[in-house]
């Protein structure tokens, strides 16, 4: 839709409409017809121009990112949980960019979403070098002082970013994450499967997880598990970006989450 009629005041088209004169009911249904649907569409518009979308450079690798609002406004910069991307936040991001009153951001991490998935020979996929990865592509974009919403993978990332500068942290909202292992009960076992996994790889669990993958199927009727309210956009993005040639062992994290908690005790909050 052209600028210059997103633009025009939506009451402003609405009085002169009511300046046509009707010469039946009928007419004055389609008056009203018309007025809703010039509103819905402008507001619809707006909501979705909230955002942009791109790729920033850091070391080589492009990432994929969604932007809004403000840039001298408050930011909040969303890590995204495993196996999605940034577009598990799109809703609440056009919402909050469309206030104009937040600065809002999203990186989809290397192999994830649009990102580039790069050999694991090449970049270490672990929590310590995918946060380093995201602080660098914060300082690219120009972010030095933000609230961070974390979701699952986005939690010991984003908690490492808080160990690096607490100065630049002013908030934080976690959401089904683990900050420490009493939260994650499969790898409380120190000689349970996944701690061993962890210290040692497991080619059998590397291939389990390989197989589960490569049999993830794109959304359709038949077998659809997860209801009316997950989009099948996200999911096919997901299983496509996950399929991709080298992800699989890419995401095989070579890292534990650690035991972060104390962080909540000394971080100053302003």
């Amino acid at each position: 839709m052209p600028n210059r009629f997103r633009e025009i005041p939506f009451t402003l088209l609405s009085i002169g409409l009511r300046a046509t004169a009707f010469s039946d009911s009928a007419s004055r249904l389609k008056y009203c017809l018309l007025v809703l649907f010039v509103g819905a569409i402008v507001t619809m518009t707006a909501r979705a121009d909230a955002l942009k979308y791109g790729w920033q450079k850091v070391d080589g690798i492009n990432l994929f990112y969604r932007e809004g609002g403000p840039s001298t406004a408050p930011a909040i910069v969303f890590l995204h949980g495993n196996p999605s991307s940034s577009i598990m936040y799109q809703e609440v991001m056009q919402g909050l960019a469309s206030s104009h009153s937040w600065h809002v951001l999203a990186v989809d991490y290397p192999s994830f979403g649009y990102s580039d998935a790069p050999d694991h020979n090449l970049y270490r996929y672990t929590f310590d070098h995918l946060a380093e990865t995201v602080r660098k592509f914060l300082l690219a974009r120009g972010v030095t002082r933000y609230g961070l919403y974390m979701q699952d993978y986005g939690v010991p990332i984003g908690f490492r970013l808080i160990s690096a500068a607490p100065e630049e942290i002013t908030c934080i909202m976690v959401q089904n994450g683990v900050i420490h292992l009493d939260g994650f009960p499969s790898a409380q076992d120190e000689a349970g499967e996944l701690r061993r996994h962890w210290k040692s790889r497991n080619a059998e669990i590397d291939k389990r997880r390989t197989e589960y993958t490569k049999n993830l199927q794109f959304p359709k009727a038949a077998g659809w598990e997860y209801g009316d309210k997950m989009s099948p956009d996200a999911i096919l993005l997901m299983t496509a970006s996950a399929q991709r040639p080298g992800v699989i062992e890419a995401r095989n994290l070579r890292d534990a989450p650690k035991a972060e908690i104390h962080i909540l005790d000394t971080l100053p909050i302003n």
